[in-house]
């Protein structure tokens, strides 16, 4: 009998990609959620907001200080509060990927920002595609292209052939991924030019509008403004983030308002730099509304899709962390660009005809400064190169004939050369030993996972494999997916922080939802990122799959 379960257990012994890729979609067969739709519920336009690196605690620490478009969601919005993601892969990359398909890296194939490809052998970005060129600016030319399966979008545009998807953001792999295989354009920020572009993928030339936008040169005009305070009394910013200059942000120098912009307009460095202030937002509001125009969403019947993700919140919590008066500062003033979208589309659409969902791709580590003051001393910092020197070591003691059989590290993770494992005659589960043991004996890290151990199972107390399976896809998974131990950052530089692991810190993310049909209210049963798009699929009456253990959030509606 072919059931859900067997399906699953087939899918994962599967070497080929085009296998699974028919076994996943004959499993979706299976669990295939009903298509009529919620009643009450029938958005013109659903916006999704994405705000890159969002903790769930920045919405309700500051929630004091609030006065727009944070405001209005917990007055009016669905709030899950105990919303985390269910896979252990915290990037950029996989929390895009999963926020409007629904499904993890084990179905999708987005395992990571980047991954080793055994047959280019070469790292690549996830939304590398050789075969397409940029389009209106420099830069890469980037496409959907290895995301496997499809999003909500998708689905829109099958059933509505007239409604739009467009994605935009300060990052490709952000707008790109929301935005889907049919989407109508995604548009993204180029350091090289300082402006919005997008790729081959959508549009043969840059539209008008975009031409029009990026001679404006918006970004040049930051040039002069130093980022300073929204709020000039600096007691508000010790009250609800601490001090100023707080040990352990970024470079341990431009730590304290005001901040000044590295390099001059024209430049990459400053184009990079604006990445890491509030006014990333700004431009990025101020393109979403031409995008708004331009594709003329909302207007009609069809529902139209416009994702946006906010990207700033990333950069400025990875250089100064979750308690600094930066990052309090980026969404003091990020609340207020919302309150002029919300404005914006509501006076465009109709408050009746809008569905408004905001999520987060990830959440984040605070300082390991911060942490070891706040009752973590275990927190620590360590260079990557620990894991890296100490498993090539190990190996090249075990195994002198065989002196490189590592092909690539993605801190914290490994990718080892199967080739030359074979060729040497080597035991790939005894070079995998050897490596696990070294890395444990560093005393930094928890657990090492191989393919082995996501293809056939693992202790049943490990509260940390399935997250694991959840990411894992066998033909672009590291061979050696390492946790580290908590409160443990990896990390060349001397400041900031980061995320990717399985920990709460890194998956708890707010989830809301506000507009047409939403009952408004705190929700505290577990859920997910990766409940929105089958969730989105029943309010539009869409047959969507389910993948477990994601569910509907048939609570948050009329």
């Amino acid at each position: 009998m072919c059931t859900l379960k067997n399906l699953t257990r087939r899918i994962r012994k599967q070497e080929h990609p085009v296998n699974y890729v028919r076994l996943f979609l004959l499993s979706l067969s299976l669990v295939t959620i009903l298509a009529s739709p919620l009643p009450g519920a029938e958005p013109r336009l659903i916006l999704v907001l994405s705000i890159d690196q969002m903790r769930y605690d920045y919405l309700v620490r500051f929630a004091p200080l609030y006065k727009g478009g944070f405001k209005t969601l917990l007055d009016r919005g669905a709030i899950f509060s105990n919303a985390m993601y269910r896979h252990a892969n915290t990037e950029t990359g996989p929390g895009h990927s999963v926020i409007l398909s629904g499904r993890h890296a084990s179905h999708t194939g987005i395992v990571a920002n980047t991954w080793y490809d055994h047959y280019l052998r070469k790292t690549i970005n996830v939304v590398d595609d050789p075969v397409h060129e940029p389009v209106g600016g420099p830069g890469r030319g980037a496409s959907p292209t290895n995301l496997i399966g499809f999003t909500v979008g998708d689905k829109i545009k099958q059933k509505w052939p007239n409604s739009r998807v467009v994605g935009v953001s300060f990052k490709d792999r952000s707008a790109i991924l929301m935005a889907g295989h049919r989407a109508d354009g995604a548009f993204w920020f180029e350091n090289e030019c300082g402006c919005f572009i997008t790729s081959t993928y959508y549009a043969s030339k840059p539209p008008t509008w975009l031409v029009k936008f990026n001679s404006l040169k918006l970004s040049d005009k930051y040039g002069s403004t130093p980022w300073t305070r929204l709020i000039n009394d600096e007691a508000v910013y010790e009250k609800f983030a601490g001090k100023d200059n707080a040990p352990g942000e970024w470079d341990l120098k431009d730590t304290t308002f005001p901040h000044q912009h590295r390099g001059q307009p024209g430049q990459w460095q400053y184009y990079e730099n604006i990445r890491r202030t509030p006014f990333a937002d700004e431009l990025l509001l101020q393109v979403t509304l031409e995008v708004l125009q331009a594709y003329d969403l909302g207007m009609d019947a069809s529902p139209d899709v416009l994702a946006v993700g906010f990207s700033a919140t990333d950069v400025i919590g990875h250089t100064y962390g979750a308690y600094s008066q930066e990052q309090m500062d980026e969404l003091l003033r990020l609340d207020l660009i919302l309150d002029k979208l919300f404005k914006a589309v509501e006076a465009r659409v109709g408050a009746s005809n809008l569905l408004v969902v905001l999520t987060a791709d990830h959440a984040s580590l605070p300082l390991v400064e911060w942490l070891q003051k706040n009752g973590s001393p275990q927190a620590r910092r360590y260079n990557p190169g620990v894991l890296d020197t100490t498993v090539r070591e190990a190996l090249k003691k075990r195994y002198p004939q065989a002196p490189e059989l590592v092909i690539a590290f993605d801190n914290p993770n490994f990718y080892l050369d199967l080739d030359a494992i074979r060729k040497h005659g080597l035991k790939r589960a005894e070079v995998e030993q050897v490596s696990t043991q070294a890395l444990m004996a560093t005393g930094t890290v928890a657990a090492v996972y191989t393919h082995a151990d996501m293809l056939f199972g693992a202790p049943a107390n490990d509260s940390y494999i399935r997250l694991f399976q959840n990411s894992f896809f066998q033909s672009r998974s590291p061979h050696l997916m390492v946790l580290p131990k908590q409160y443990i950052y990896f990390d060349a530089r001397p400041g900031g922080t980061g995320h990717g692991t399985a920990y709460d810190y890194d998956r708890h993310v707010p989830v809301v939802w506000m507009g047409v049909g939403v009952k408004p209210g705190r929700y505290s049963n577990p859920a997910g990122p990766e409940d929105i798009a089958p969730t989105l699929g029943k309010i539009l009456g869409i047959p969507y799959p389910l993948e477990p253990p994601s569910r509907l959030l048939k609570e948050a509606f009329q």
